[in-house]
């Protein structure tokens, strides 16, 4: 029994460790912006500079809203979401598309880029970093939707991001199954092993 108790505190502790240095939570941003799709539904381009008072004297500019656990901890509620401008989709790779409060967002990979009926949706993957609040990158999912999009063509529309860290990892229902089955197996095993 105490080899047990011993063997799942040492497992915990590991998958507890191997979390401790990614960053974890997540925040909203919204503004406005002009966004160009292709023919296909893709967003090719987005210009945030309508949120620059610069540039537009109503504009306000962008910040954090919702944050959650360490985006919480490090207040980005009343930084400036500092992004790309123009944010080229095809240029994302290895690229510092946005910062907030130390938050460094590198892009990786677009995971899902498409227009259904006049709302789109963009994900892109990426690493976040944060000097001396983390020792590793995490991978991060930044979320972008607008909607009243015009295929082809610029138009000013408002829109909603996510950021989430560190993007979640479902496991799927056979991977479920799987895990189960190999309990119960563990289980029949352990059952045999005793003595009568």
């Amino acid at each position: 029994m105490l080899k047990k108790l011993f063997t799942t505190a040492l497992l915990f502790l590991v998958t507890t460790a191997a979390n401790a240095n990614l960053i974890h939570g997540s925040f909203d941003v919204t503004g406005t912006g002009l966004t160009t799709l292709n023919d296909a539904g893709e967003v090719t381009q987005i210009d945030f500079s309508l949120n620059d008072p610069l540039i537009d004297s109503w504009a306000t500019p962008l910040k954090a809203s919702s944050a959650t656990g360490d985006y919480r901890t490090v207040a980005v509620k009343d930084a400036i979401f500092s992004v790309q401008n123009p944010f080229i989709i095809s240029n994302i790779t290895g690229v510092e598309l946005w910062t907030i409060a130390g938050f460094t967002f590198t892009g990786i990979s677009v995971h899902d880029n498409n227009t259904s009926g006049v709302a789109t949706g963009l994900a892109i993957i990426g690493t976040v970093s944060h000097v001396g609040y983390a020792d590793t990158d995490t991978e991060t999912e930044w979320f972008f939707s607008t909607q009243h999009l015009v295929i082809g063509t610029e138009t000013k529309a408002s829109f909603s991001s996510s950021i989430t860290s560190p993007v979640s990892t479902q496991v799927t229902e056979p991977g479920t199954l799987a895990i189960f089955a190999l309990g119960l197996v563990g289980f029949g095993l352990r059952r045999k092993q005793k003595p009568v």
